[in-house]
């Protein structure tokens, strides 16, 4: 295992460990968790100032997501209705402005804990995927800004993807994800960027997603200087050791 991996994988159980343990840094003011029975697929997520968190038909593992900052696959472990039960969840935190991402994961990771009575630990596997790398010629991202209200957001559609103060790892993940990939970082690359690149997907392609991947992947590599490389990777899991379902309150 790589110096790399090993960091990333001492990250993620501090962050477990902390978890299960109930001793997150930080905590909602008030928080609210009920079991949604709307018979809709309607699924929302809001960040609103204030210190407002608001979710409508979100499944466990989909408040994991975004509590830890990992996919569906990242994710094992556990009884099925993690996958398919949804719930509302509706809370505040003691802060005037929009919460970052920084100060929302830890308020989530124990609102899980608490109300789902969720312990897991860190793990990793490995499997074919892809590894972001820089291109030939270098990579063309810029150093981010800093600038605190554009701070680790990204957006991709069927034409484009951009991007603020986010890390090289962030890329990998959120790009891979949006294609139904699988993808981890290895261009070497430290700190956070900001980047935008744009495409037109050929029409003429037998299946859709993959001429969609083919014009992010021509992209990536022409206009960022970065490329996926279809490998064997390592994936850090977070491993789910029990859990129980949410009661309302």
């Amino acid at each position: 295992m790589s110096n790399r991996i090993a960091r990333s994988l001492i990250g993620v159980m501090a962050a477990a460990a902390a978890f299960s343990q109930g001793q997150a840094p930080a905590e909602f003011e008030v928080a609210s968790v009920r079991p949604n029975t709307a018979n809709d697929r309607i699924v929302t997520i809001d960040v609103g100032p204030g210190g407002r968190f608001a979710a409508r038909g979100y499944t466990l593992v989909l408040l994991m997501q975004r509590a830890y900052g990992v996919m569906d696959w990242n994710v094992t472990g556990g009884p099925g209705w993690i996958r398919t039960d949804r719930y509302d969840v509706s809370a505040k935190a003691g802060v005037a402005e929009n919460l970052t991402e920084a100060q929302l994961r830890p308020m989530l990771q124990r609102l899980l804990a608490e109300r789902f009575k969720l312990k897991l630990h860190p793990g990793s596997k490995e499997m074919s995927g892809y590894a972001l790398v820089v291109a030939k010629g270098g990579p063309k991202v810029k150093a981010s800004t800093g600038a605190e209200e554009h701070a680790d957001t990204f957006r991709m559609n069927a034409t484009g993807l951009s991007g603020q103060g986010i890390k090289m790892a962030d890329l990998a993940r959120y790009v891979a994800g949006k294609l139904g990939l699988v993808a981890v970082d290895k261009t070497g690359l430290k700190g956070v960027y900001d980047f935008k690149a744009e495409w037109t997907v050929e029409a003429d392609q037998t299946d859709p997603r993959d001429a969609l991947r083919f014009a992010v992947f021509t992209a990536l590599q022409e206009q960022l200087g970065l490329k996926l490389n279809a490998q064997k990777i390592t994936v850090q899991m977070l491993v789910i050791d029990s859990v129980e379902k949410a009661s309302e309150n």
